[in-house]
């Protein structure tokens, strides 16, 4: 089974093997993972890491040698390529040796710069010329073709910035290009209840009881 954990997920299991109460539920989790999965990390995780992208306040680069030990346990020594070459392998199709690579490191984050000001320039737009634009956008910025990374990109960016019963975030235009990497080849999602709401199909929210049941689901304890 192939499951990415984002950032709340692998900093809340980080959290749990330094010994911070609070993260449990996060901890069985882990433990319930171990050799029924293949969870690695990607350059997503790293930007998070070295560059927060949630606020100021979350400086996270303390957890660095515990999120390794997290991955280093459920990664089978596998990485989330960057973005830009899982996208172009899309042209051929959706292949899982497309998204995974054993060439990943701590020290290279993600690249967002081809979408900065992206979300903003959506916003009051209707959500269909929303999503037209972003797609527009992403593929003169990238030169990619039509492949299902930039269409649910578009559809995500459109998504957050036409909905009006939300307040934009600063890791917005982060979410929205890790779960457009890798939401078309994983089992699992294991996010945050906005994505999770956006991307129901195979996701999962960090709400307790959503951990607790998936822990189950698992054969956990």
């Amino acid at each position: 089974m192939l499951v990415y954990l984002d950032q709340n997920y692998a900093s809340r299991m980080a959290k749990h093997l330094l010994g911070q109460p609070g993260h449990e539920a996060f901890g069985r989790l882990y433990e319930a993972l171990k050799g029924k999965a293949l969870a690695p990390p990607s350059p997503f995780h790293v930007l998070e890491t070295l560059h927060p992208q949630r606020g100021p306040e979350e400086k996270v680069g303390y957890l660095l040698p515990a999120l390794k030990a997290v991955f280093g346990e459920l990664s089978h020594g596998y990485w989330v390529r960057p973005w830009p070459e899982v996208a172009w392998r899309q042209g051929r199709g959706l292949y899982r040796e497309d998204l995974l690579w054993r060439g990943g490191s701590w020290e290279e984050p993600a690249d967002l710069s081809p979408f900065l000001g992206l979300p903003e320039g959506l916003r009051g737009l209707p959500f269909l010329e929303a999503q037209e634009t972003a797609r527009r956008e992403i593929l003169a910025r990238t030169g990619l073709k039509e492949v299902p990374f930039v269409r649910l990109l578009a559809e995500l960016l459109a998504r957050m910035a036409t909905d009006p019963t939300r307040k934009p975030r600063p890791s917005d235009l982060l979410d929205a290009v890790m779960a457009a990497t890798v939401y078309p080849y994983v089992d699992l999602l294991l996010t945050d209840r906005y994505l999770r709401n956006l991307l129901p199909q195979k996701s999962v929210g960090g709400r307790q009881k959503e951990v607790e049941a998936l822990v189950r689901r698992l054969g956990g304890e």
